[in-house]
């Protein structure tokens, strides 16, 4: 008696679970079908219908890990069809190389389910395309990057070539202001340093060539002559 109520409570589950699924109630549906699962654990069939349910309900996560757990417990068909949906789930989750596995699985066992063969081939061109793509970022962040470090050594030379303009212009100033104290410091009349320093120089190259012209008469300087 007790196997009999058990069995009344997984079929009226079971019935609820389908009646609401037709009615487009995802959500009470799966909870139906969980509570199914609830009283015969090892039964394939409500966590299969647990998967469809939660798919439905785009809830493709959790109908991918029901699907994968019904294709565990189940056998031949049930099985085939199970790892079908799970290549759906993770289709729809974008997870293209786990569509393709779970798709292989399912023609594995049932070779002539003509929807896993077009998905599978469907899985196989959005995995390239998303390898496309990811390479595409990749190379981008990779020139963005290139970029980015090819300015920060432009401005980096262009800031030395600053400095060192500055530095020249300092200097020069500084020449300036050098010269400028020390013309301040030469009194009204009076040369300055430098100027003195220019007019000595030009007194000892004029006395260079007056001895020059000495020495080519044999005269010495200094010498006088009684006439």
């Amino acid at each position: 008696m007790a196997a009999a109520s058990y069995g009344d409570e997984y079929r009226h589950l079971m019935d609820q679970g389908q009646g609401q699924y037709r009615k487009q109630d995802y959500p009470t549906s799966a909870e139906s079908f969980k509570q199914a699962e609830v009283v015969r654990p090892d039964d394939p069939v409500a966590t299969f219908n647990n998967g469809a349910a939660l798919y439905k309900g785009q809830d493709y996560t959790k109908a991918g890990e029901r699907f994968s757990q019904a294709a565990a417990k189940s056998k031949d068909r049930l099985k085939s069809e199970s790892y079908y949906n799970l290549g759906n789930a993770l289709f729809k989750g974008q997870d293209f190389a786990g569509a393709l596995n779970a798709y292989k699985e399912a023609l594995t066992l049932d070779s002539k389910n003509i929807n896993a063969k077009y998905n599978y081939e469907l899985a196989r061109l959005r995995r390239q395309q998303q390898q496309q793509q990811q390479q595409q970022k990749q190379d981008q962040k990779q020139d963005n990057k290139d970029k980015k470090q090819q300015q920060n050594q432009q401005n980096q030379d262009q800031n030395q070539q600053n400095q060192k303009q500055d530095q020249q212009q300092r200097n020069q100033q500084q020449q300036n202001k050098d010269q400028q104290q020390q013309n301040a410091q030469a009194k009204p009349g009076e040369m300055t340093k430098q100027e003195a320093k220019e007019l000595l120089g030009a007194f000892k190259e004029d006395e260079k060539q007056v001895q020059e012209q000495l020495r080519k008469f044999k005269v010495r300087s200094g010498s006088s002559r009684d006439w």
